[in-house]
Protein backbone atom coordinates (compact mmCIF):
# COMPACT_ATOMS: atom_id res chain seq x y z
CA UNK A 1 0.00 0.00 0.00
CA UNK A 2 3.14 2.47 0.68
CA UNK A 3 4.42 1.75 -2.38
CA UNK A 4 1.46 2.84 -4.34
CA UNK A 5 0.21 5.65 -2.11
CA UNK A 6 4.01 7.12 -2.75
CA UNK A 7 3.39 7.17 -6.24
CA UNK A 8 6.01 4.87 -7.15
CA UNK A 9 4.00 3.53 -10.11
CA UNK A 10 4.02 6.61 -11.84
CA UNK A 11 7.61 6.47 -12.38
CA UNK A 12 8.56 2.33 -12.26
CA UNK A 13 6.94 -0.74 -13.65
CA UNK A 14 6.07 -2.68 -10.02
CA UNK A 15 4.91 -6.37 -10.18
CA UNK A 16 1.93 -6.99 -8.01
CA UNK A 17 1.19 -2.96 -7.87
CA UNK A 18 -1.93 -2.54 -10.16
CA UNK A 19 -1.18 0.40 -12.32
CA UNK A 20 2.07 0.70 -12.19
CA UNK A 21 3.44 1.51 -15.60
CA UNK A 22 5.77 4.44 -15.05
CA UNK A 23 8.62 4.05 -17.89
CA UNK A 24 10.13 7.22 -16.51
CA UNK A 25 12.42 5.04 -13.53
CA UNK A 26 13.48 1.72 -14.31
CA UNK A 27 11.50 -1.63 -13.67
CA UNK A 28 11.40 -2.82 -10.45
CA UNK A 29 10.99 -6.19 -11.45
CA UNK A 30 13.36 -8.66 -9.57
CA UNK A 31 14.95 -5.91 -7.81
CA UNK A 32 16.16 -8.04 -5.22
CA UNK A 33 18.78 -9.45 -7.61
CA UNK A 34 20.08 -6.36 -8.81
CA UNK A 35 24.12 -5.35 -7.43
CA UNK A 36 23.18 -1.70 -7.08
CA UNK A 37 20.50 0.83 -6.27
CA UNK A 38 20.93 3.98 -8.91
CA UNK A 39 24.11 3.24 -10.16
CA UNK A 40 25.86 4.76 -6.63
CA UNK A 41 24.86 2.24 -3.89
CA UNK A 42 25.72 -1.10 -3.02
CA UNK A 43 21.92 -2.99 -2.85
CA UNK A 44 21.26 -3.41 0.40
CA UNK A 45 18.58 -3.30 3.05
CA UNK A 46 20.12 0.20 4.68
CA UNK A 47 21.27 1.59 1.35
CA UNK A 48 17.59 0.90 0.38
CA UNK A 49 16.42 2.95 3.23
CA UNK A 50 18.45 5.62 3.09
CA UNK A 51 17.70 6.17 -1.04
CA UNK A 52 14.20 6.14 -0.52
CA UNK A 53 13.85 8.22 2.20
CA UNK A 54 16.49 10.89 0.87
CA UNK A 55 17.42 9.97 -3.19
CA UNK A 56 18.70 13.51 -3.60
CA UNK A 57 20.71 13.77 -0.91
CA UNK A 58 22.39 10.95 -2.36
CA UNK A 59 22.23 11.85 -5.63
CA UNK A 60 21.42 15.22 -6.52
CA UNK A 61 19.57 15.96 -9.46
CA UNK A 62 18.75 11.91 -9.95
CA UNK A 63 14.90 11.94 -11.63
CA UNK A 64 13.72 10.52 -8.01
CA UNK A 65 12.73 12.52 -6.14
CA UNK A 66 12.29 12.89 -2.37
CA UNK A 67 9.25 11.02 -1.58
CA UNK A 68 8.56 12.82 1.98
CA UNK A 69 8.49 9.12 3.77
CA UNK A 70 9.67 7.85 7.04
CA UNK A 71 12.70 5.91 7.90
CA UNK A 72 10.01 3.09 9.06
CA UNK A 73 7.96 3.55 5.89
CA UNK A 74 11.05 2.97 3.99
CA UNK A 75 11.82 0.27 5.67
CA UNK A 76 8.46 -1.36 4.68
CA UNK A 77 9.03 -0.15 1.08
CA UNK A 78 11.66 -2.05 1.20
CA UNK A 79 10.38 -5.56 2.19
CA UNK A 80 8.29 -5.12 -0.27
CA UNK A 81 10.75 -4.79 -3.27
CA UNK A 82 13.07 -7.41 -1.88
CA UNK A 83 10.48 -9.67 -2.14
CA UNK A 84 10.46 -8.94 -6.28
CA UNK A 85 13.00 -12.06 -6.86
Amino acid sequence: MLVRESGCGTCHVIPGIPDARGLVGPTLDQFGRRDNIAGVLRNTPDNLVRWLVSPQSIKPGDAMPDLGITPNDAAAMAAYLYSLR
